[in-house]
């Protein structure tokens, strides 16, 4: 094995890798934070924006739909309330357009939680195209605003 073997085997491990937490990281945000992966990845290697960006986003985006077919039903957890969920879907009944405006804010911003969110739209059967396009895009933002943040630094010495 050469040296370029090496740099594409841990490219495609990195690549891999980086699916993978951004995945888990969405499915379980209180034990792994992607940000913070993406702050690390960003300082330590020189891996492409678009590709480390974009698997970390294909990533969050599988668990967030895994989490509104969880609201929605279609998968059967039991630990989802559903009372705070009729509780919101009244709120949201009044004013439609509102809970895809949350998702987006909270797609860019986390607050209020996408995973909260996420298990919301499902519950509240927001459009799945409008909530996965919302989101990917919002997630693009975010996720390419924090891998970008190390190199504002190091342009700064």
């Amino acid at each position: 094995m050469n040296a370029s073997d090496l740099s594409a085997l841990s490219t495609a491990a990195l690549w891999a890798v980086t699916f993978l937490i951004a995945l888990v990281s969405g499915l379980i945000p209180f034990v792994i934070n992607i940000e913070l992966y993406l702050l690390a990845v960003a300082t330590l290697t020189q891996a492409s924006p678009v590709a480390i960006v974009g698997l970390a986003t294909a990533g969050q985006m599988l668990a967030k739909f895994t989490l509104y077919l969880a609201g929605r039903g279609a998968l059967n957890v039991k630990w989802i309330q559903r009372g705070a969920a009729s509780k919101a879907a009244s709120a949201f009944a009044k004013r439609p357009a509102s809970g895809l405006t949350v998702v987006a804010v909270s797609s860019i911003t986390g607050i209020p939680p996408l995973y909260g969110v996420s298990l919301m739209a499902g519950t509240l059967r927001l459009p799945l195209v409008a909530f996965l396009t919302i989101c990917t895009i919002g997630r693009v933002i975010r996720f390419g605003a924090v891998y970008l943040i190390p190199g504002l630094f190091q342009s700064l010495r």
